[in-house]
């Protein structure tokens, strides 16, 4: 298939001018001369604005990192290639692959900025990958880029009624994705009711009442209409169509056949009708995955259940390629007792969300971790990484005691230490090395000339 030209462009992307080397592909593109792309490509001395005085103190005696490096060809490859399921590991190109990175949730719509919500700013967007980057992650698990129902600024702002606008973030992050070679896990739908939609937006499209946000509604069954009411399954199997079908602006690849997207997962922590009640129904989960395997037959399917439910036929459904559990807090007996059952099925495990900060109780997350690694094919995605504002000053600050700054300094020393903890896991599960002083992260990461980009991309 003919390379498209931003992922021509992505792969120039360097950490100095003398290290630029121009694909072939790249030059037959444009019409432009190699040494014309190399002054184009090269970032300038002015590449990086300078912080200004007044902003919190960024330590960058570990360096600056300012983008991804220009890729192997065996990077390349990685980025061009999926990942695959052997039994209970996951691999790409015949390598074992072990998911470790964050959660950030924000990617397609935030509600942590003015207005609330907003389209995030392409530049939070690139330091947000770049501290993936740098913390040495393999995955990035993204609400927003899968879950964007019933507010103005989503995918699906009504019943049946789709929003191209609201795709120029979402193509933007699995852009940007794949630049740094990220791979992405994406929900489809919450669990709860929330400003970028959920089950139960689908519920009320249908005519069926009830009361509340968040977790809290009222009538608390009311959520089971989601999977047993005929047209709001087909309603919603509308949406998972339109979506997987998508061609990323950016890229013109469809998101069904892009290899950044690792796999799609039913839903965020799904219960069958009231919370912390048993998984999705077993034919439902099926329903859905059959219906992503259709369409993306490359990508894999995980089941979005909120745990490990033996007795209730879950782990017997076939087209599931990755069960999964969330810790808070950490709990090595509940993730031993998952990952026993979920192995003898023959399928992937996955801690999908985790507290790393260690306030809450449960089990010493060295310890945890170390199990985690220890647990063949295991991943674990830690609960959730933040940046800088727009302005690259202050920190986006978010309101459930477990965002993640890399490298925030506070009284505590909080993200330091706890950082330490979760990088070393990161470079162990993915066999790289770590500095003994991390790199802090230029914000804004550098951009290239707009008149090199395609119509749009200006990161």
């Amino acid at each position: 298939m003919r390379r498209s030209f931003a992922s021509l462009v992505a792969a120039t992307w360097v950490l100095c001018a003398s290290a630029v080397v121009v694909p072939p592909g790249l030059a037959e593109f444009t019409g432009l001369s190699s040494a014309e792309l190399k002054r184009l490509i090269s970032p300038s001395d002015d590449a990086l604005t300078p912080r200004d005085s007044t902003c919190a103190f960024n330590d960058t005696s570990g360096g600056v990192f300012t983008g991804p490096a220009s890729p192997s060809a065996k990077d390349l490859l990685k980025r061009n290639s999926f990942v695959t399921r052997e039994g209970t590991s996951l691999q790409l190109l015949g390598e074992p692959f072990r998911m470790v990175g964050a959660n950030i949730y924000w990617l397609g719509l935030d509600e942590n900025v003015i207005p609330d919500p907003s389209y995030p700013s392409k530049q939070r967007v690139l330091e947000a990958f770049a501290d993936v980057s740098v913390m040495r992650g393999s995955t990035v698990r993204g609400h927003t880029l899968g879950i964007s129902v019933g507010n103005p600024l989503s995918v699906e702002p009504s019943l049946d009624f789709f929003n191209d606008a609201a795709y120029e973030s979402i193509d933007f992050a699995i852009t940007v994705a794949r630049v740094y070679g990220i791979k992405l896990l994406i929900p489809l739908i919450d669990n709860y009711n929330y400003y970028h939609g959920g089950k139960y937006q689908f519920i009320e499209w249908n005519g069926i009442p009830f009361n509340g946000t968040g977790a809290d509604i009222t009538p608390p069954d009311v959520g089971a209409f989601f999977y047993n009411t005929t047209r709001i399954v087909n309603s919603f199997k509308r949406y998972v169509t339109q979506h997987l079908n998508h061609v990323n602006q950016f890229t013109g690849i469809a998101l069904k056949d892009d290899p950044t997207i690792l796999g799609w997962e039913s839903g965020n922590e799904l219960s069958g009708a009231r919370f912390g009640d048993g998984p999705a129904p077993a034919a439902w989960t099926k329903e859905i995955g059959e219906l992503i395997k259709s369409f993306a037959p490359k990508q894999l399917f995980m089941d979005g259940s909120y745990g490990i439910f033996p007795e209730t036929g879950q782990l017997e459904n076939e087209v599931v390629d990755i069960f999964s559990d969330h810790f808070y807090p950490p709990n090595i007996t509940r993730f031993s007792t998952g990952f026993s059952e979920v192995s003898k099925a023959g399928r992937n495990y996955l801690a999908g969300e985790y507290d790393w900060t260690g306030l809450n109780g449960g089990d010493d997350l060295t310890t945890f971790l170390s199990t985690i690694k220890d647990s063949k094919g295991a991943g674990d995605i830690f609960w959730s990484l933040f940046g800088h504002d727009d302005a690259c000053c202050e920190f986006v600050e978010h309101d459930d005691g477990e965002s993640f700054y890399y490298l925030r300094q506070n009284t505590t020393n909080l993200y330091i230490d706890r950082g330490d903890i979760i990088i070393d896991h990161a470079a162990e599960m993915t066999g790289s090395k770590v500095p003994e002083t991390m790199p802090a992260v230029a914000c804004p990461q550098f951009a290239f000339p707009k008149d090199l980009l395609p119509h749009g991309f200006s990161p």
